[in-house]
């Protein structure tokens, strides 16, 4: 019975509340910044722009104000994470420091702040992406300047939604950062657990040579988005049997030779697919994530790809057992703690 629920659960599909003007906001955030690439005859601004599109998908019904403070502050966020992956790739010893510093603050400053999913989920990808680019440092700057463009992208596109949605909420209360860890003092335990994952993940990566050893570790981080053992569960067979099929998808389109502006009406596509998808079923979103990666990354550096899909399997399987393997461990203790604690207040109670 349990076993048939759990796989229940694993094909629903969900759904949403309707906001079509979104996903279409995010679509023109994606084609912008490519466009502009396309057009200026230089791909690298689609693809470094296509990391600070990131910002609009924390898009949320607030005030104007508002919204533009936490949509500047998380583009920021976004921005720092790359650029500190990019630099660290001249030490790479410290590539894993930073990925679990920038994983620590994002993960207790997301849920402190309660920003809903994708919560610190893209800040750690696009640090994880930096740290797997290699860019000499007098052109850093430039590629930097990119993935501002996609922030300022989304933030010029969340205004003008704002206005389309014409949807008035009341302003959030102020709280301090310190009475918020006051209330929720388990979100240290949680970053800290979290950052020491994908760690790990960063560090086995490289000690496995990987090709495009980030793939380890954003998978790793997609896992660790689950709210609970159970939905890690879910997050790690979706992911990978989503991989698979998103596999056999991209080595199809990659055994066809695109034009550029082909390969980015094809980005779109996938991205708007990929955004439909996600809040609907995750293991449907996942086919289409794939191709559009491995399309985005040849639209600027045209590579065999195909030599790419092994690895890229490998990367994600163990990423997500690693995340799997991480929430259970984390899950068991704090059960015999808890258990623990129980026991030992029984016993106090006992002997007063």
């Amino acid at each position: 019975m349990l076993r048939s629920s759990f796989f229940k659960e694993l094909t629903t599909f969900h759904k949403p509340k309707k906001a079509p003007f979104r996903l279409i906001g995010a679509g023109i955030c994606m084609a912008v910044p490519l466009f502009i690439g396309y057009f200026s005859n230089n791909l690298l601004i689609g693809s470094f722009g296509s990391l600070g599109i990131f910002t609009f998908l924390y898009y949320q019904t607030l005030p104007l104000k508002q919204l533009l403070i936490r949509l500047s502050s998380i583009g920021s966020f976004l921005l720092l994470g790359n650029l500190l992956g990019v630099l660290s790739t001249h030490i790479p010893w410290v590539i894993p420091i930073t990925i679990a510093l920038i994983a620590f603050l994002a993960r207790i400053i997301f849920r402190l702040y309660r920003i809903a999913k994708p919560g610190a989920f893209f800040i750690v990808m696009v640090t994880a992406m930096g740290s797997g680019t290699k860019i000499p440092l007098e052109r850093v700057p430039a590629m930097m300047s990119y993935v501002l463009l996609g922030v300022l992208t989304s933030l010029a596109v969340a205004i003008l939604l704002f206005f389309i949605e014409g949807e008035t909420v009341e302003p959030e209360k102020k709280v301090s950062l310190q009475e918020r860890l006051y209330t929720d003092p388990a979100a240290l335990l949680d970053a800290l657990h979290y950052a020491a994952i994908l760690f790990l993940a960063t560090y086995i990566s490289q000690s496995l040579h990987l090709t495009n050893a980030y793939w380890m570790v954003v998978s790793c981080a997609a896992v660790l988005q689950g709210d609970n053992l159970r939905a890690v569960m879910h997050r790690n067979i979706q992911r990978i049997l989503g991989t698979m099929i998103g596999l056999l998808i991209a080595a199809l389109l990659l055994s066809i030779s695109f034009t550029s502006l082909e390969m980015i009406f094809l980005i779109c596509f996938f991205f708007l697919t990929v955004e439909f998808f996600i809040k609907r079923n995750y293991t449907i979103a996942n086919f289409f994530t794939t191709p559009m990666s491995l399309l985005l990354a040849n639209l600027a550096r045209h590579q065999y790809l195909i030599s790419l899909l092994n690895y890229r399997l490998i990367g994600i399987v163990l990423g997500s057992l690693l995340g799997l393997l991480g929430a259970f461990v984390l899950t068991t203790c704090l059960k015999f703690y808890n258990r623990a604690y129980q026991l030992n207040e029984n016993l106090d109670k006992e002997t007063e």
